[in-house]
């Protein structure tokens, strides 16, 4: 009976220090955003999917001049090409006629050589950030 108040004044110790830990806890819970592994890896997965989407592709620049040359090469583009999509883009003071969609820049590369066979002045343009105005 002599351990009575050592084991009654240790026992009351063990529990405010328990119900304290509680309250910092649920401060914590309360005052900041915590993630669990599975929130962090689906916030960070839909980042760089928005990422991607604002992100243009690579595209291959086969000329650079005027719109009716521009016009009559797309007409008589190599068909080895027609799977790529193909615009005329003018930017001031030419018109350009730019072939592919490519969403990396290995495989932009790659396909850069192989165009390059036909049109040797072909360059690899990067992809821009698309604006949302």
């Amino acid at each position: 009976m002599k351990n009575k108040p050592f084991f009654i004044l240790s026992l009351l110790v063990l529990s405010t220090g328990f119900s304290m830990a509680q309250e910092i806890r649920n401060k914590v819970e309360k005052d900041s955003v915590i993630l669990n592994t599975s929130e962090k890896h689906t916030a960070l997965l839909e980042a760089y999917v928005n990422y991607q989407k604002a992100r243009g592709d690579y595209r291959i620049q086969i000329y650079s001049g005027a719109l009716d040359q521009t016009e009559e090469l797309l007409i008589n583009l190599d068909e080895s090409f027609t799977e790529w999509p193909k615009s005329i883009d003018f930017e001031s003071p030419s018109f350009r006629l730019r072939i592919g969609a490519f969403k990396t820049r290995l495989e932009a590369e790659r396909n850069l050589i192989a165009v390059r066979k036909k049109y040797p002045a072909a360059v690899l343009l990067k992809p821009q950030l698309i604006k949302n105005n």
